[in-house]
Formats: structure tokens, sequence, C-alpha cells
């Protein structure tokens, strides 16, 4: 493709991309991740959080032909993919593409977004089951890669990679041409890209709606594109406005659209175990086995160290004093602080503690006040492909209780199987579903690229 732009050769690559040449344990996987997608929805519709998303629905466009998950209105494709997306996102709950699988490269974000993307163009498009999941995974695809070129030594927010996924994954389902492809590729990098700033400091409601305005904005792009609007076709390439001189500094763009020989990138992507930033995982683990070992009251403890991997993002993260003392939901989820600090005093971490605002406790702030974090260069050789952490508990009488967590459970080196992820599933629709409908939901995500639409999933989504 020597003579074609970036957005042309990726055109050509989704046009010819096959799910078969995927293996069954790979879409298997990624059926786990819809599955894990689908609850993380249901438990942010059920959260304070997601107030402002659902009461904007009637302003998106009511009645139209897509399922919204956990509601009762049914709004526009683009609709559809704004307010379910943020329901997946809400929470920092969903997957994150912890390493590439072929080189153990770290990255970062979160690619079952795009899910709302292939939801939402599958059901109006009367897709069957196969073509969302292959749509699907065509976007974990492109995610990855984009991650993987993007790098993280910059301003950037890693769902600018949205700017190019949700427009492969919506113009697959939609039939675009080649042409058609190339030009919702490049109107959705051009529209797509996302500062850095949205994930810094006093967190906003941006945290989790930066990915859901991306991938709506790629999806009007493909929309767009199918009726002859056209894209900036040199939206990486220009000399002096291009996006490889401005994002995508010094990344080797052939390689979005390189064959697909190797392992896939749904192989290096973590479900999440707590609801938390991917750094946590690791942190969070270590601390409930400390505590458990130390099995004394928290009135015993002295001190708490985190030994945590010698990474610039880690770093930020410590040095980040909005997120020693979190005011709200969107800072507490993204605080090592404050995520050790419960694990600490309750011996768990999940969403229902996040809905009593525990960051307000003033056991919770003299915790804090006992935890500190620290970098271990050493984690950098022991586990370069993961956030890992040791947990040092120090008691007034002189006792030290530790746990060391290479992988956390979850992640990609250490994953759940099917059954861990549907008792994570059960967990998150616990209250909100009966038994009778999750086992419905189940069911209907493991046959998925047998069903000849998705239209009865999407119905059991609805509430």
């Amino acid at each position: 493709m020597a003579n074609h732009s970036v957005t042309e050769s990726l055109a050509n690559w989704v046009r010819a991309f096959d799910a078969d040449a995927v293996t069954a344990d790979a879409r298997g996987r990624l059926k786990l991740s819809v599955l894990d997608a689908i609850g993380c929805a249901f438990l942010g519709r059920a959260s304070d959080i997601t107030a402002p998303v659902i009461a904007a629905i009637g302003d998106l466009g009511s009645g139209g032909p897509c399922t919204i998950i956990g509601c009762n209105a049914s709004t526009t494709v683009q609709g559809a993919v704004l307010v379910n997306a943020s329901l997946i996102r809400a929470l920092d709950f969903n997957d994150h593409q912890a390493i590439d699988p072929n080189d153990g490269q770290r990255l970062g974000g979160h690619p079952s977004d795009v899910i709302a993307v292939a939801l939402a163009v599958g059901e109006w498009q009367g897709s069957t089951g196969a073509e969302v999941l292959e749509a699907t995974l065509l976007g974990y695809e492109i995610y990855g890669r984009v991650q993987k070129v993007l790098g993280r030594g910059h301003s950037w927010d890693h769902v600018t990679a949205h700017g190019l996924t949700a427009p492969a994954v919506a113009g697959k389902l939609l039939g675009l041409t080649q042409d058609e492809l190339a030009d919702a590729l490049s109107l959705g990098a051009a529209h797509g890209t996302t500062v850095g700033a949205v994930r810094r400091g006093a967190l906003s409601s941006a945290k989790f709606l930066a990915a859901p305005m991306v991938l709506g904005a790629g999806t009007t792009a493909a929309l767009l594109a199918s009726h002859g609007a056209s894209g900036p076709r040199t939206v990486f390439e220009d000399s002096e406005k291009g996006l490889c001189r401005q994002v995508y500094t010094g990344g080797d763009m052939a390689t979005l659209s390189a064959p697909f020989s190797r392992r896939p990138m749904i192989e290096g992507v973590t479900i999440k175990a707590y609801p938390g930033l991917d750094t946590s995982q690791a942190p969070i683990t270590a601390v409930l086995e400390a505590r458990k070992a130390h099995g004394g009251p928290i009135e015993e403890i002295e001190g708490v160290t985190l030994s945590l991997t010698d990474n610039p993002m880690v770093q930020r993260q410590i040095e980040d004093a909005a997120l020693k003392r979190p005011a709200n939901r969107e800072t507490a989820d993204h605080s090592l602080y404050y995520l050790a600090a419960v694990a600490l005093l309750e011996g768990k971490v999940t969403e229902e503690q996040y809905a009593r605002a525990l960051w307000e406790d003033v056991r919770i702030k003299d915790l804090i006040g006992r935890i500190t974090l620290e970098m271990d260069p050493a984690w950098e050789t022991r586990a370069p492909d993961a956030f890992p952490c040791t947990a040092r508990i120090t008691t007034t009488t002189g006792k030290m209780f530790e746990s060391e967590v290479p992988y956390a459970p979850g992640h990609a080196r250490n994953p759940l199987d099917a059954g861990g992820v549907v008792a994570k599933f059960r967990r998150s629709v616990a209250g909100l579903l009966d038994d009778a409908r999750a086992d419905e939901i189940v069911t209907q995500v493991d046959a998925l690229d047998e069903l000849s639409s998705i239209d009865k999933l999407m119905a059991t989504l609805a509430a």
C-alpha cells in the first residue's frame, strides 16, 4: 500500500478483515469481555454518576431504533453509542488493554468502550451476532495497535484511539466501500483527538465521557461517509498539521494495517476484579492479602507501604495531590491512596462503597494519612508488563505483614476464566436483574456468533 495514506491502508485492512483468522479461544475471550461490559453497563446505570447522561436521553432523540442498556427508552444510533458507552465506562470497571500479547509491551485504555458502537449499529442494521462479534474484534485489534503507536509519554488521552475504532466498527457493519471507509476513518481521526487533561487533578464527568464522545463522533463520521461526505485523507501525513506531526510522533503507522498474522490484541486484555483504574488492581489485591494476614483491628496498623513499579504513569498518580484527598466518585476510583484505605477498612473494594461516599469518612482520611507510596525499580525487571505491588503493613507492636502481587487477578497474564467472568457479571447485576434474565444474557452472549440477529439480546438488555 505504498501509495496509500494511513486511513486508505487501514480501510483496506478493515474491508479484508476475517474473524475466522482468529482462534476460537480468542473469540471466546472476546465474548467474555462483551458480557463483562454489559454487566458494567447495568451497574453504571444504577449509579448516580450517570444521572446527567440518562437525563439527556430525550434530548438525544428518543424513540429511535436502538436500545439503551437498562432503560425503557430507545434512541438514535448516535444517542445509543453515547449513552451505552457512558454506562459501560462510567465506573472504570470494564476491561483494559494491559499488554500487546506478542511482545509484552505495557499498553492501556479500554477497548470495550467500542462495544457500544457494535451493539448500536448492529441493532440498527439487523446484523447477525457473528457480524457484531467480528466488528468488535477488529475494533479491539485497531485499539491495541493504535495504543502501541500512540505511546504514553505525551499530552494526549488514550481515547484518541477511538477516532479510528468507531468509524472502523460502524463502517464494517454498514458495509461501506473502501473509499467510504477511508473517508470515515479520516473524519473520525480528525475529530477524535482528546487531551490528557480529562484525567488530571480533581476529576470530572469528562473522565468517563471522553471515550463516548469520541465514539459518537466516529460513528457519525461513518454515517456521513455512507452518504458521500469526504474526509482529509492526509490527516496523518500532512507535513505541518498532520496527526503524525502533532499526536502520533515517531509512531510506525504502517503497523496499523499490518497483516493479521500474530496473536490478536484481545489476548492482551485484562478483565478487572475491582472497580478502579488499571494501576490499582495489584495494590488492592496486595492490601487485601496483607490485611488478611494481619487479622487484627485497624487501630493496630501503624503504617502501610505500597511498593510500586517505577513507571511514569504511576509516578504521575503519586504526585497528583488531588488523588490523595479525593472529593468525588470520579477522583476516588483513580486514587491509589483511597482504594488502599477502603481495602484496609472494609476488606473489600466494590461499587457499593463508592455509593456511600467513603472518601468523606474520617476513618478513610485517617488511613490515607498512614499510607506511603514508593517506587521499586526492581519491579520493572520482574514484571515489566504489569502494574505490580508489594504491600507491607506495620503494626504498633512492631510486627510486619507483607503481600506481593506481580499480576492481579484478571490481568492478561493471570486471566479470569469463564466462570470468574460470569461470577463478576452476576455480582454486577445482583439486585438489578432477576436470575432468569441474568441467565438469559449469559446464554445469549455465549452464543453471540450463532445469533441470526442481535434483536433478542438487545430486548433482553432493555429495562
